[in-house]
Parts: structure tokens; sequence; C-alpha cells
């Protein structure tokens, strides 16, 4: 199921300067910034927060930004991936695909790596958005289903290896100098959830309900774990992105559990039943607490990750498709009715937030204080 081309190196040590989807490799989904001021912490009432800057697009941003040095990178239904001023959210550079853009960029010391919905992968340099390399992958694969196909799969880059997975049912490496393969692994439907890469081995879900356990420098497959399914899902989907923390793995599916498995084994340590809302958000793991959004149950959950026990709950009133990331002592993400909150890790309290007039599908981005996020009222948002 796969074919192999050997390279040198280490793997998975992440590069100064790397900014992606879950913020690392093992896409944790800690990013080691600054958040939100904490006096927000103390607060007795949440907070309503007013951006910064707002950048016009004009069209759907489900995209997920990316900040590096003083950079945001993101992506629009419009193609374009754009460049901008952290500070102040002017454009640097744009640069257009031929499809749109819902995944989220990734960058490495001098360039940033797309997916587009054609199916390429582009090398874009980082400092002038000149094209350095596209890789064309092959015919999509049939969605197993109608609508809600909201996401792409996101590179994630490690030690100058681009993973990545493909609507051809495909999760390709790729070396970043010049996009030449070095393997690629099949599955039996497109992969949309995003690889995560920890000690050597890459763990990439598709829609085919499988988990797959690749090795990094083979794309040999190691382990495969296939989700339950239920009557409506049957095939268990997987859209939610891994996670990889401690030696376990975590992710979620559309047959509505979250799962929790050895990343050296797959064997099952436990599971958590959403009742069959579905879990298409990613989690994001961090001192002991899986932070996770749910669709129909209409949640943000934290649960205790040596043993999947729910420890709270927030009502976010309605579907979280966006994925949570953790700063400090909070939790940030977007919801469907067009808000952009943090939460307390602890407790689950709303702290703060930001208000929207669109559906919030893109994940958001901490850095330095400042939040970064797309929202589908045709804006990117800065907060801070």
């Amino acid at each position: 199921m796969s074919a192999a081309v050997a390279w040198s190196g280490m793997l998975c040590t992440p590069t100064a300067w790397a900014g992606m989807f879950g913020c690392v490799p093992e896409r944790s989904g800690v990013c080691a910034t600054r958040g939100w001021r904490d006096a927000l912490l103390d607060a007795d009432a949440p907070r309503l927060i007013a951006p910064a800057w707002r950048f016009h697009t004009g069209r759907l941003n489900r995209s997920s930004p990316v900040v590096s040095r003083d950079t945001v990178y993101v992506g629009s239904h419009d193609g374009k991936l754009y460049a901008l001023d952290a500070a102040d959210g002017k454009a640097k550079w744009t640069f257009q695909t031929d499809g749109e853009l819902t995944s989220s960029p990734a960058t490495d010391a001098d360039a940033v790596y797309v997916a587009a919905a054609d199916g390429t992968i582009h090398r874009i340099d980082a400092a002038s958005g000149q094209p350095r390399w596209s890789v064309r992958t092959g015919t999509p694969l049939p969605p197993p289903y109608m609508g809600w196909d909201f996401y792409q799969s996101s590179p994630v880059v490690a030690d100058g290896v681009v993973y990545v997975g493909a609507a051809d049912g495909r999760v390709y490496a790729l070396a970043a100098a010049d996009g030449k393969q070095l393997w690629s692994f099949q599955t039996r439907a497109r992969v949309r959830a995003t690889p995560a890469v920890a000690d050597g081995v890459v763990y990439a879900g598709s829609m085919d309900g499988n988990l797959y356990a690749l090795d990094a420098r083979s794309g040999k497959p190691r382990w495969t774990f296939k989700t339950a399914g239920n009557p409506q899902f049957p095939l268990g989907e997987v859209q939610s992105s891994p996670a990889v923390v401690d030696g376990v793995v975590y992710f979620g599916s559309r047959d509505g559990f979250l799962y929790a498995l050895d990343a050296d084994t797959g064997a099952k340590r436990w599971t958590f039943d959403n009742k069959g809302s579905w879990v298409i958000s990613s989690p994001a793991v961090a001192g002991g607490m899986v932070y996770v959004g749910t669709s129909d149950a209409h949640t943000v959950l934290g649960l205790d990750a040596a043993t999947g026990k729910q420890q709270w709950s927030f009502d976010a009133r309605g579907r979280v498709f966006s994925s949570p990331v953790v700063v400090g002592n909070a939790v940030y993400v977007g919801l469907c009715d067009g808000e952009l909150i943090a939460l307390a890790r602890s407790t689950g309290k709303l702290l703060g937030y930001v208000s929207t007039e669109g559906t919030i599908y893109s994940s958001p981005a901490v850095h330095e204080g400042s939040v970064y996020f797309g929202s589908d009222d045709g804006f990117i948002y800065a907060a801070r």
C-alpha cells in the first residue's frame, strides 16, 4: 500500500520558526506564546473583546491561520493565500491558487506550504510570496457521504519533510526543499484530517474510518485502528486530526466517539461517547486534560486525559467544528454562532469573546497576546 524513497536525518524536531495547525508536529494544540491578558481569568463576567483589526477577503474563511515571526498566513475560499502584517492586518503579499483554501498553511524558516482544493500542494517563499514548487496529487475519491466536507488536510512540516493528506485517499511525505515524493500511503477514502508526527511515526485519520500509524521514514503501516461506526455513519469517518501527547493518540470520529489509543500499539485506552454527536473538532491536550468541541451536542468539553472522564462542559449554543488551542491558562476556540471564545482551562468558565457576523469554522492561532481567526462573514480577525 505504500511506496518509499529513503532519506537521512533525524525526525520530528520542531524548527524555531515553524507554525502549523495544532501548533507543533505532534499536533497537541499547545502553543508556546502569550494569550489574552491574565486579568480575564479574574473577571466576574466574560468580557467582549473588540477586534484590533480585520481584513476583508469577501469570501468564506475556513482556513486556520498560522503566525510566524510578524506575519499571519491564512487561506480563503477565494483561492488566495494571504500574508498579513500581524500588527495591523495589512497585506504583504497574496498567492493565487486554482482551488479553494480550507486547509491551514504551515511554515518553516523561509517557506509556507499550503494544500489547495484542486489537489495541489504548494511551497511559497515566505518573504516574497513567490512560488518555489508545486505537487499535484491524484484524482479525488468520491466522498463517503454528502455535505459537510468543509476541510482539507493541512501540511505538517518536520525536519525537512512535509506530511499531508489528500482527496485521492493518500498520505504524502514530500521533501520540503524540492517537493520530491519520499513516499505515499493509500487509504480507502479521502484524507481530510491533518497528520500528527511524533517519535518517528505519522498518525493519519481517513474518511474510511481508520486511524493509521505509519513509519515516518518509509510510510509502511505499524498499526491500524478501526472506529466503531454507528447506524448513520457505519464507516466512523475520521475528520478530526489526531493529537499525540505522552504516548497517547487522541482523535474524534463521526460515530460520536472521542478515542484515546496507545501510540505504540494502537490499543484502545478509552472512549468518550457523545451519543452520536460528531467529533470533527480536533482535540488539544495539555496538563492532563483533553479539550475538544462537538457537533450536535453543542459543547466544548474538558476531559481527563488519563481516563476520559468529563471534568466540565461549556454550552456553545451551536455546533463546534473549530479546534481548540491552549495558551497559558486559557482554551481558545471558535463557535458556529459566530463567536471566538476564551475559556478557563480548569473550569470551562467563559473569560472573554469576540463576536463576528458569520459562522466560525476556522481554528484560532494565538501569538504574543493576540488571537487570529477567520469567519464566514468574509473577514480575517485579530483581537488582543
